[in-house]
């Protein structure tokens, strides 16, 4: 029992609470304080960067609206008739024309589609015979048996 006793915590060594004296009280007041201080700037700063983003991007968005109109009135002013028969008077020598000739063709229209010969081929005719595919094949190839 002697060994028990050594291992023991002294009996008068028992853990209290620590006060709170002036000092700790007005030091944790001034910290607290300071924190909220601080906090104030941090969001004061983060509200005025904010206004300013804003406000670039609201002077961006009127220097587009702005270009935009320029451009509306540019593609007005390039698209009236009256400077493009100006620009192929002078630039390309046209002129009105003189007389209009009107022309009847007795011919009626063609039935097929109007591309040009090479494009559409017909088809070769289907083998009615039932040749074998083989056979088919060596048809195809471009070979003189002659």
């Amino acid at each position: 029992m002697a060994t028990l006793d050594r291992l023991a915590p002294p009996p008068t060594s028992v853990p209290t609470a620590p006060t709170w004296s002036p000092r700790r009280a007005i030091a944790a007041a001034l910290t607290v304080a300071a924190a909220i201080a601080v906090l104030q700037v941090v969001q004061s700063s983060g509200f005025a960067h904010a206004g300013q983003s804003m406000q670039r991007l609201e002077a961006d968005r009127a220097d587009t609206a702005a270009r935009v109109h320029r451009l509306e009135a540019e593609v007005a002013a390039l698209s009236s008739l009256d400077r493009i028969e100006r620009a192929a008077r002078d630039q390309l020598g046209m002129v009105p024309a003189r007389s209009t000739l009107h022309i009847q063709v007795s011919v009626p229209a063609p039935d097929g589609p109007l591309l040009p010969r090479p494009v559409i081929q017909p088809l070769p005719p289907a083998s009615a015979t039932g040749d074998p595919w083989w056979q088919r094949l060596l048809n195809a190839l471009p070979l003189s048996m002659h």
